[in-house]
């Protein structure tokens, strides 16, 4: 079994796009002030519904994506694919700059994270950053004494960190999947756009 990695960029984002998201959706992108950040979120919801949608073989539209909140029911967490009738992918998504990224896993959590490095107070403690994240985003961190994610024995979570090369310089960029799984798959989604 693959995992699967999505690349894209903010060069993608087209209003066209929107018709390809629900209302929910729709309405989160329109409601952020920055273009850039509309442009991001439009990209990570679209492709989201793209790579789902090409791992099950249906239509984006048919894509059903969750982002209930676990802790207070708002419309913002993290996504989560619903289906009755078929066995759906974990999946994660992360966006810095110009870039966005989409992790699906077909046997259990994914964390993926990307961040640009001129964004970092410590650019050197990139990998690190983006490490912590994906372990947290796939719920592989655990908790240290003053509450910040420390990582567990990967051996001992089942998991495995892929280090990712994000097509553009001066970002980095790591996924966590269980260890089972192929190396990840990687897709250029509109990345020229």
């Amino acid at each position: 079994m693959t995992l699967e990695v999505w690349w894209s960029s903010l060069a993608a984002a087209d209003r066209d796009l929107l018709g390809l998201l629900d209302v929910g959706e729709r309405a989160r992108v329109e409601s952020l002030e920055r273009p850039a950040d509309r442009g991001r979120s439009l990209i990570s919801a679209v492709m989201l519904r793209v790579a789902v949608a090409a791992h099950l073989g249906i239509a984006p539209a048919e894509v059903v994506v969750d982002r209930t909140c676990a802790e207070c029911g708002g419309p913002h967490g993290a996504p989560r694919i619903v289906s009755d009738s078929t066995p759906v992918p974990w999946v994660s998504v992360s966006h810095s700059g110009l870039l966005a990224v989409v992790a699906l896993s077909p046997r259990g959590p994914v964390g993926v994270d990307v961040q640009r490095i001129g964004d970092l107070t410590d650019p050197a403690s990139g990998r690190e950053w983006v490490t912590r994240e994906a372990l947290f985003k796939a719920g592989a961190a655990a908790q240290a004494d003053d509450g910040a994610a420390a990582p567990p024995s990967l051996a001992a979570a089942g998991v495995a960190v892929h280090e990712l090369r994000p097509p553009f310089a001066g970002y980095v960029a790591a996924v966590v999947a269980p260890a089972e799984l192929d190396a990840p798959r990687i897709t250029h989604w509109r990345l020229d756009a």
